[in-house]
């Protein structure tokens, strides 16, 4: 019990704390009393002291939690209506009956919960644990099928493909699996055990993929089964040329298939996928191609490099290509070096200035004549000077500037 201004807050269920229930007050709260099974907390309004009675029965359901008696606590909340209250202890008894293993309390709170799948799965497994009750004595909660149902309620579907192999139920573990849809670790099962049906299983999986429309993880089984070709085409059908491309790079036999290429290599550059696709050109030997794939999908590192190889002459102006592509997505400091690289001192001036790289601008227009570097002079000595840093390059800079401002009548 707690107080929040002028509310009184009650928490019946300490495992939910946002589950509260609130009421309000007008005095202080001053003390907690349990007389003749009820309990009531008193309030102190001034000159009058007010007593605030507690619903027992949420009372009693923490109590009956606590002495571990789970049919008790049932019986309390069936006398109650659905609240948010009620709800949360009806959670807090299902958790709390399933570890117990007490699956009957466990049926009932998710019935009451609307839980209709696990109620359900709980009485099934409820019948199976008192058939096994009846043949070999004990509440049935150790029988293997119990006990692997447990473990799939609660999702882990590992240890009950363990306790199913144990007792080497084999089909039960590939029919867990198969009605999960976890076909991959039903394959797995099988191989392991060497099951005879291995293969029909393999050919269901690939049929239900495609008949789910599934292209990309069929393909995936059919490169995993080694027939490459098969799955780059699947591949493809998914829409995925770039993970076709990258299966036909690692095989040889794929790479030497003009047909599996072009189709590859189409799909790609439909899709605007240029850098893989110029990846795929320069692994065949197309380097002019594959050239202009890269130039198109500015990956100007490749393109400059396969040039320096088979195109020299056209490096300059990849350079240049690949400055623009900079400024165009403003990184003027980064085209800097490719323009200077490219011979494009104006260029290379105009990305320093824009990128306030001053010192880098001085160092490009010294090494230009005097008509071409005049105008931007101004620029950087303005920006000196608004420094107060009139020392830097005075013979050049600002002299230059001043020179330039007084021919235009300034």
């Amino acid at each position: 019990v707690a107080q929040s201004r002028n509310n009184l807050c009650i928490w019946y269920n300490i495992d939910a704390p946002e589950r509260v229930t609130m009421f309000p007050l007008k005095g202080d709260v001053v003390n907690l009393e349990r007389n003749d099974g009820k309990t009531e907390v008193i309030v102190s309004e001034g000159v009058n002291t007010v007593s605030y009675t507690l619903d027992e029965g949420l009372i009693e359901f923490g109590t009956a939690i606590d002495d571990e008696d789970y049919h008790r606590a049932t019986a309390f909340l069936e006398t109650l209506e659905m609240s948010t209250e009620t709800e949360a202890m009806w959670k807090t008894l299902s958790k709390l009956a399933l570890e117990a293993r007490q699956l009957h309390i466990a049926e009932r709170c998710f019935a009451a919960l609307g839980n209709v799948a696990k109620a359900r799965f709980l009485h099934e497994t409820n019948a199976i644990a008192d058939q096994a009750a009846q043949e070999h004595g004990g509440d049935g909660t150790d029988h293997y099928l119990v006990r692997a149902r447990l473990a799939m309620l609660d999702k882990n579907y590992k240890l009950a493909e363990m306790i199913f192999l144990e007792q080497n139920a084999t089909e039960e573990a590939m029919d867990m699996y198969q009605e999960l849809h976890m076909w991959d670790e039903c394959i797995v099962v099988a191989e392991a055990k060497g099951h005879p049906m291995l293969d029909k299983l393999r050919r269901g999986y690939y049929q239900w993929l495609l008949d789910t429309q599934q292209e990309e993880k069929a393909g995936e089984v059919q490169e995993g089964q080694g027939d490459y070709l098969a799955a780059v085409s699947l591949y493809l059908r998914a829409g995925l040329p770039a993970k076709a491309a990258r299966l036909a790079m690692n095989r040889d036999e794929l790479m030497t298939n003009g047909d599996v290429i072009n189709r590859i290599s189409t799909a790609l550059i439909r899709g605007e996928l240029f850098e893989q696709a110029g990846d795929l050109f320069e692994k065949v030997g197309n380097a002019r191609k594959a050239l202009e794939c890269y130039c198109k999908g500015n990956a100007f590192l490749k393109a400059v490099e396969l040039a320096r190889l088979a195109f020299p002459a056209e490096v300059v102006k990849l350079e240049e290509a690949w400055g623009d592509h900079l400024v165009q997505q403003k990184q003027l400091d980064a085209a800097i070096n490719h323009y200077i690289e490219a011979r494009c001192s104006i260029k290379a001036i105009e990305a320093a200035l824009g990128a306030r790289q001053w010192k880098k601008a001085i160092y490009i227009l010294d090494l230009q004549d005097k008509q071409t570097a005049a105008k931007y002079y101004p620029k950087i000595a303005q920006h000196y000077a608004a420094l107060q840093e009139y020392q830097v390059r005075p013979q050049n800079t600002i002299i230059e500037a001043l020179q330039l401002e007084r021919s235009h009548g300034v």
